[in-house]
């Protein structure tokens, strides 16, 4: 199998996988229980896509076990965001909806047709992945908080900051061969992530040490300079020498910045669905213990331009009850018209009309949601000046809403987990 591998192109490996994997779902012998199953997160950026589909070659190449990389998106979902489709063409995937594989794919096998689980993005197996064994998270490799889970099962367990999850992926990649597409998704995902390994922006020492690694195998290697500069240049981030400046990487960068932040094409329900990540929390401090689900929309346009005039109330509870929420926060993130200067939004609605567990008091709920957002010390929240309980006069009796402006630098990464130490945390 190696040595078909090094001469196989990712297209290649990645259609063929699909095809084996859903042969043997089909084919219902117990065929796929032999399979690992890689995922990524659900909000389907470059970096969960890349590294899925990075870590599915790499158990296959160097452990030779059948895995397959699942996108947890629909296929039509792939079209919301421009720059996964040119990352994926540059990395050879001219048709990705065909070549790969997505949670609609499998939606008619019930119950899950495999119980080996690789997380990477993230380091929490959601309860809809439910096999007909009991579920087995065999790897982890992640930059998100770690919630302390699988530490008897998973090997590798990587979990630690990083601008992106594909520098820890391309860490691993010193025992495998790694083909140019890959190493071109790879770079894609880690410069996206890191504005281009922005000199005092999101990019660490892990970012620079992989992307410097992954250039000269990647296929921009012929505009680079020679590998001793590159590895050079994984020191210092900053400087003539830096990855920052060499003009094919910020030419990639830009292209790839520039699609992403284009999303005028995008109506209310597309800019909630298109970078979007679900939660479940059992709440101690209520004596049923029931289990709410919430999610989490990250929007790069603010409220004013998409969301008003009931539009955030209307398409947030359409949302809401699409994935069954109680709770829904959209986080804006954008640059304001004069200075330029990142700026940060965010609005929560708590829906009232399907509780958790009988007799249950969404008010309180609701409270504890406001007052665990506002002493949060490093969310900085502030009541919005212009729409504080909504952009309607009279919210829908069913739906709580409040919104806020907050600390700019406050992304996902410090929202999700300040949510769930709201909703878990001790009455």
């Amino acid at each position: 199998m190696n040595e078909i591998l090094n001469h196989m192109l990712l297209a290649d490996f990645v259609s063929s996988s699909k095809a084996k994997y859903l042969q043997d779902v089909q084919s219902n012998d117990g065929k796929a229980e032999e399979w690992t199953v890689v995922m990524g997160n659900e909000a389907g950026d470059l970096d969960t896509i890349a590294s899925s589909i990075a870590f599915a070659w790499l158990r296959t190449k160097v452990l030779e076990q059948p895995t397959i990389s699942l996108l947890q998106m629909g296929r039509e979902d792939l079209d919301l965001r421009a720059e996964n489709l040119h990352a994926l063409h540059l990395a050879g995937l001219s048709q990705p909806k065909d070549q790969l594989l997505f949670v609609t794919d499998l939606a008619e096998f019930k119950p899950f047709p495999s119980s080996r689980f690789a997380l990477v993005d993230h380091n929490r197996l959601a309860s809809t992945f439910t096999p007909a064994e009991p579920p087995s998270v065999v790897a982890i490799v992640d930059h998100h908080a770690d919630e302390g889970l699988y530490t008897d099962t998973a090997e590798p367990r990587i979990v630690s900051p990083a601008g992106s999850c594909a520098s820890h992926i391309a860490s691993l990649f010193d025992i495998a061969e790694l083909p140019p597409e890959l190493a071109t998704l790879l770079l894609s995902a880690i410069l996206i992530d890191t504005d281009g390994l922005k000199p005092g922006g999101k990019a660490i020492d892990v970012d620079r040490k992989a992307a410097a690694f992954l250039a000269p195998k990647s296929t921009l290697a012929s505009s680079l300079p020679p590998v001793n500069v590159l590895e050079a240049s994984s020191t210092n981030s900053s400087g003539p020498n830096s990855l920052f400046e060499i003009e094919a990487i910020k030419s990639l960068s830009e292209e790839l910045s520039t699609m992403k932040n284009d999303v005028s094409h995008l109506g209310p329900r597309d800019l909630l669905r298109r970078d979007y990540k679900e939660y479940e929390f059992v709440l101690p401090w209520h004596a049923d213990k029931p289990t709410i689900r919430a999610g989490l929309s990250t929007v790069p346009v603010r409220l004013k331009q998409w969301a008003l005039d009931g539009k955030l109330e209307t398409e947030g509870e359409a949302w809401m009850k699409e994935r069954g929420l109680h709770i829904l926060g959209v986080l804006t993130a954008y640059r304001g018209a004069t200075k330029g200067k990142r700026k940060r939004e965010m609005a929560w609605m708590v829906r009232t009309d399907s509780p958790p567990s009988d007799g249950f008091d969404f008010d309180v709920l609701a409270e504890r949601l406001w007052d665990g957002l506002e002493k949060d010390a490093i969310l900085e929240v502030k009541k919005h000046k212009k729409f504080a309980a909504g952009t309607l006069d009279n919210v829908p009796g069913q739906l709580r809403v409040r919104v806020y402006t907050q600390n700019p630098q406050a992304t996902r990464k410090i929202t999700a987990p300040a949510l769930k130490a709201i909703m878990e945390g001790p009455l």
